[in-house]
């Protein structure tokens, strides 16, 4: 990654947003993925998710969360694989793509939300 994950929420850093855009792109270029949501909780995706039914943004909320506690990095990601791939595979390499591109001592942590 060309430089620092931002560790601020998206809406009070443009360049955070930018950050977790590309994680996301990235996330979606790797075999065996069909989708990416969010990790968050639901009620921390109450503000998008009323800006997607006013028409504002996208109803899924797709994102990489990146946060940091005590001073570690974490980088969580929530993923839909293709039932035709090895799920446990896909994983390994949505988790490989993610340590490219995010800071060494970052923790990466993979949900699959889905198979299909």
């Amino acid at each position: 990654m060309t430089g620092p994950l931002s560790t601020d929420h998206p809406a009070d850093n443009p360049d955070g947003q930018a950050d977790q855009l590309d994680l996301v792109a990235r996330v979606r270029a790797v075999d065996g993925v069909t989708d990416v949501y969010s990790p968050r909780s639901a009620i921390s995706r109450v503000p998008g998710l009323i800006a997607a039914a006013a028409g504002a943004a996208d109803d899924r909320m797709a994102e990489i969360a990146v946060t940091v506690r005590d001073g570690t990095p974490l980088v969580a990601a929530r993923i839909a694989t293709a039932s035709h791939d090895n799920t446990p595979a896909a994983a390994r390499r949505v988790a490989d793509a993610l340590l490219t591109n995010t800071p060494e001592d970052a923790q990466i942590s993979i949900q699959i939300a889905r198979i299909h």
